[in-house]
C-alpha cells in the first residue's frame, strides 16, 4: 500500500508506516497536479490540502483520504459521493472531530487570561457568548461556568437537533463581554444557517463597544474588510485571531490590527495533534481492514512536566478577584500567548509572510511545546486560605486541571 501523509502531521511514521509505504510531503504542494498522485492508496492531509474534483478524479487508487482535523470544508465531500458510484476504488473519507477540542478551549482562556490580566473587575461580573456549542464551544462554555461568568449559547442547528438544548438568539449572544467563534464553515445552499461571514457588518455593529470577538473556526466566518474598519476605527476593544480569510497571506491589517494574533495554532497542543493523527489512523485501518496498533501510549511519549514549580499571585480584595488573579498567573507561566502573537506580527509586513506563516505552524511544538492543561497538578502553598483554594479548585476543574497534595507541577503561592 503506497500512503502519502503531510509531513507536518505527528506520529506520521509511527503508526502509518506500519501499514505500507510512506510519501511525506508539504501539504499545500498536495493538488490535482501532484506527481504521482494516481499511485496512492490513501491520503492523510490537513486543511492546508484543498480536495477538489479534479485531485479526486487523478487519484484513480485512493480508497480512503483522512484529513487530521475537525472539519471537512476543504474536501469536496459532496463530489465524492457522487463519484464513489462510478469509481473502481469508492473513496472512505475521515476527519478527526473533537480531537482537538480541549486544546482549542485552552487556547480561548490563555487569550481571555492574556486580555484581562490586571483587572479589578472578577470574570464572574462578565459574560461570553458561544457562536457554536458543539465539541469546541462546549469546552470554552464549561471553562467559563467554572469562573460564574454568564454563558449565552448559540447554536440553532444543535437546537433542532437536541430538544434539550436551548439556543440563544445570535443578536443576544453577541452583546456579550466577550464572543467566540466555533462553527464549521458553509455556505448557502450547504447548510440552513450558513456561516460564511455570519459576523459582518451588522452583526459586528451590534457588539459592546468594550467587546472581544475571538475567531478560532475559519476565517471566512468573519467578513475580514467590516472586521478591519471596526478594529480601525476603535468600534470594539479588539479582536483575538487565529484563522483568517487569505491563509496562509492574510492581509497584513488583519494581523497588526487585533489584539492577538496567531499562525492557526489553537488546535496545536502536543495531544491534540498527536490525537488527530491517531483517529485518523484508526479509521483508515477500520476502513482498509487493517490490525490497527495501540496508539494510547503515543500521546503522552516524550512528557515529563516539571514538579514543584512555584507561581505567585497577588490576592487583594475579595476572593473571586483574588481566584481569578491565581488562574491568570497559573496560565501565564504555562504558556505565553502574547509570545505567539509577537512573533506572527513581526512577519506582517514581509513580502515572506506566507511562507514565515506556514513556518510557525510548523515549529509551533518544537518552539512553543504546549500542552493540554488537563495534563498538569496543582498545588496550594500555606499561603493561600482555605477559602481561597475553594474558589480557585471550582475555577481548575473546569479545565481538568487536578489538585493535590503532593507532586504537584505548580504550587500557588500568594505574593
Amino acid at each position: 500500500m503506497k500512503i502519502l501523509v503531510d509531513e507536518n502531521i505527528p506520529l506520521a511514521r509511527d503508526p502509518f508506516g506500519s501499514l505500507g509505504d510512506l510519501t511525506l510531503t508539504s501539504g499545500r504542494e498536495v493538488d490535482e497536479g501532484f506527481p504521482g498522485l494516481e499511485e496512492f492508496d490513501a491520503l492523510v492531509i490537513r486543511s492546508v490540502t484543498k480536495v477538489t474534483a479534479a485531485l479526486v478524479d487523478r487519484a484513480v487508487r485512493a480508497r480512503f483520504i483522512g484529513t487530521a482535523t475537525i472539519g471537512t470544508d476543504h474536501i469536496d465531500v459532496g463530489y465524492i459521493c457522487e463519484a464513489n458510484g462510478r469509481r473502481e476504488n469508492p473513496v472512505t473519507v475521515a476527519s478527526a472531530p473533537g480531537s482537538n477540542a480541549d486544546s482549542v478551549a485552552d487556547y480561548v482562556w490563555f487569550a481571555l487570561a492574556c486580555l484581562t490580566c490586571g483587572s479589578a473587575e472578577p470574570l464572574g461580573r462578565m459574560s461570553l457568548g458561544v457562536i457554536g456549542h458543539g465539541n469546541c464551544g462546549s469546552r470554552v462554555a464549561g471553562r467559563a461556568e467554572g469562573f460564574g461568568m454568564r454563558v449565552l449559547r448559540c447554536d440553532p442547528p444543535l437546537a433542532e437537533g437536541d430538544p434539550a438544548f436551548g439556543s440563544d438568539a445570535l443578536e443576544d449572544a453577541i452583546r456579550a463581554d466577550f464572543v467566540t467563534l466555533h462553527v464549521p464553515l458553509t455556505r448557502e445552499g450547504e447548510s440552513r444557517y450558513p456561516t460564511y461571514h455570519m459576523m459582518g457588518a451588522e452583526q459586528i455593529a451590534q457588539m459592546k463597544p468594550t467587546a472581544y470577538l475571538f475567531n478560532t473556526s475559519r476565517g471566512a466566518v468573519v467578513d475580514s474588510a467590516a472586521l478591519v474598519d471596526v478594529l480601525r476605527d476603535g468600534r470594539i476593544a479588539g479582536a483575538v485571531l487565529d484563522v483568517y480569510e487569505g491563509e496562509p497571506e492574510p492581509a497584513e491589517e488583519l494581523v497588526g490590527l487585533p489584539v492577538l494574533a496567531t499562525p492557526h495554532i489553537a488546535g496545536y497542543a502536543i495531544e491534540a495533534k498527536r490525537r488527530g493523527a491517531a483517529v485518523i489512523y484508526e479509521k483508515m485501518c477500520r476502513a482498509l481492514a487493517a490490525e490497527a496498533q495501540d496508539t494510547g501510549a503515543l500521546l503522552m511519549r516524550g512528557f515529563e512536566p516539571e514538579v514543584g514549580v512555584t507561581v505567585g499571585f497577588d490576592a487583594p480584595g475579595a476572593a473571586d478577584v483574588a481566584a481569578d488573579a491565581a488562574v491568570r498567573s497559573l496560565l501565564g507561566r504555562i504558556h505565553d500567548i502574547r509570545a505567539t502573537s509577537d512573533e506572527l506580527k513581526a512577519t506582517s509586513s514581509s513580502a515572506r509572510r506566507g511562507e514565515l506563516f506556514d513556518r510557525m505552524r510548523r515549529n509551533y511544538e518544537k518552539d512553543y511545546g504546549r500542552h493540554e492543561l488537563s495534563v498538569y497538578r496543582v498545588g496550594f502553598h500555606r499561603s493561600v486560605p482555605a477559602k481561597l483554594c475553594a474558589e480557585i479548585g471550582r475555577r481548575l476543574a473546569g479545565f481538568g486541571i487536578r489538585v493535590v497534595d503532593q507532586d504537584a507541577n505548580y504550587v500557588l503561592v500568594v505574593r
